[in-house]
């Protein structure tokens, strides 16, 4: 029944009229008033012949020109009667658009330079953000779950018993299987070896102690036994080295600082009433 009802040309007829009757009274109810002031600065003319001459390469004549006036004229004019009638209260688009545009407003606020004090302050308090990644320089031999099948496991247990008597120089080529990105890799940054290898694979890696054989350590491609040569530590580096990131993570940690304490400034104007549904609006929504 209530399908049926909304659509009804005749229901529709009443809505729109209702809306234009509200908008009419609200500009009736200005007409008899004072006429409000539109002032178009000569800022805002300039703005006007700049953005026109950027898009068409070339000025504006005085025709076209008191057209882009005339045509901001409208502009503000609507603006300003649909917000006296309340148009923009229910509009999803406007409400982001103008929060956008203040989180814009409070980006200008937090736009300055950062002077190098300030740098080097930021860097030593998030040194997790700019520390370089472990790296290691391991050789493997490399046990293919393609090749070898159901022998996999099998070979992998003479292969551990062969390796725990041997040191780094064996020749893994001779034991193992090839592995096509080859059998030593130099100086892997850990998350390297994550999107390499694996994160599991990766992650026993890290524990691996050095100038022994382990294994077998299982990733997508089969099983290795690894041997790791050098472990080198990440550590944080000089401003010099990273100064373009930690200048991005300043600006922006100012800018969400700013956009923030501009929030609680204004919020701080406003009574917030939260109104809680009723249990029959509650039931209506959940049909």
């Amino acid at each position: 029944m209530k399908t049926s009802l909304l659509r009804e040309p005749l229901l529709h007829f009443l809505v729109l009229g209702a809306a234009l009757f509200a908008l009419f009274s609200v500009v009736n109810k200005k007409d008899a008033e004072a006429p409000a002031k539109i002032v178009i600065s000569e800022s805002r003319v300039a703005t006007l012949a700049d953005r026109f001459a950027r898009t068409w390469r070339r000025s504006p004549t005085q025709e076209e020109m008191q057209g882009l006036i005339e045509d901001d004229v409208r502009d503000e004019i609507f603006y300003r009667e649909g917000r006296a009638a309340g148009l923009d209260r229910d509009d999803l688009v406007i409400r982001r658009r103008v929060r956008q545009k203040m989180e814009f407003l409070a980006e200008d606020i937090a736009a300055a330079e950062p002077s190098e004090e300030q740098l080097a302050a930021y860097l030593a308090s998030n040194p997790e953000r700019f520390r370089t990644e472990d790296r290691l320089t391991f050789h493997h031999v490399f046990l293919s779950a393609t090749r070898r099948g159901g022998a996999l496991e099998g070979d992998a247990k003479q292969i551990a018993a062969t390796l725990v008597h041997t040191n780094a120089t064996v020749e893994a080529a001779g034991i193992g299987d090839p592995f096509l990105l080859g059998e030593t890799f130099r100086q892997m940054p850990q998350g390297e070896a994550v999107r390499t290898f694996g994160e599991g694979f990766a992650r026993q890696l890290a524990a691996v102690e050095p100038s022994r054989w382990h294994g077998p350590i299982s990733s997508s491609f089969g099983a290795h036994f690894i041997f790791i040569d050098e472990r080198t530590k990440g550590s944080l580096p000089p401003l010099d080295t990273v100064r373009g990131a930690v200048q991005r993570e300043w600006l922006n940690a100012r800018r969400v600082e700013a956009e923030d304490k501009l929030y609680r400034t204004l919020r701080d104007r406003y009574q917030i009433v939260v109104e809680k549904p009723t249990k029959a609006a509650t039931f209506e929504a959940k049909r």
